[in-house]
């Protein structure tokens, strides 16, 4: 994997849309509204869940294959289920081809947010999506679960004190900070506090 460039999208979200280039392809993980203006080239994307602001780019790219979990398939193509009904003044729909993400790439399933959310995992980098972000984390009551998310924290406390601590965690929105920093400042991730 070379260089991870972060790009702000989907406004007013403030999505993470990250792109990198690996095995020579150029990947693009949770692209949101307006990615076009940085990505022109075909694109591999990933996607940490289904939410619209995470997904409302995907129209705008040249797609060879779009990888997501399939508990989050649906919301490619449901307006309601992917939130863009009430929170966008467009309905998103993803009529692609999807391949089983976790098939394909190394991954953590991180239900909580949504019932399919992942991190994706890579040497030395890992996108959480909006399941953990640096000092909190995502909302359980946009179709997720509250007690999968208690569940989910207890799993993602145990991930990040086994990998390197100097590894960097890339939020769905907000800043990316290390592990050692995540694990320190989230205090989600010291305690059960759902």
């Amino acid at each position: 994997m070379k260089e991870v460039k972060r790009f702000i999208t989907s406004s007013p979200f403030n999505v993470n849309t990250y792109v990198f280039e690996m095995d020579g392809e150029l990947c693009v993980i949770d692209p949101g509204e307006d990615i076009s203006r940085f990505i022109k080239d075909p694109v591999v994307v990933l996607v940490t869940h289904g939410h619209c602001d995470h997904i409302s780019g995907i129209p705008e790219l040249k797609v060879k294959k779009l990888y997501i979990s399939a508990e989050d398939v649906p919301m490619l193509t449901d307006p309601v289920a992917n939130l863009s009904r009430d929170l966008m003044d467009h309905p998103v729909k993803i009529e692609l081809p999807w391949e089983d993400i976790d098939k394909h790439f190394r991954t953590l399933k991180a239900p909580g947010h949504t019932l399919g959310s992942r991190f994706i995992v890579f040497d030395g980098v890992v996108f959480t999506g909006d399941t953990v972000f640096v000092d909190t984390i995502g909302r359980t009551d946009l179709g997720g679960s509250k007690e999968k998310m208690k569940e989910t924290l207890i799993k993602v406390k145990e991930f990040f004190e086994k990998i390197p601590k100097e590894w960097i965690v890339f939020p769905g929105h907000g800043e990316p900070a290390t592990v050692k920093d995540v694990l320190r400042r989230n205090i989600f991730l010291r305690g059960n506090l759902l």
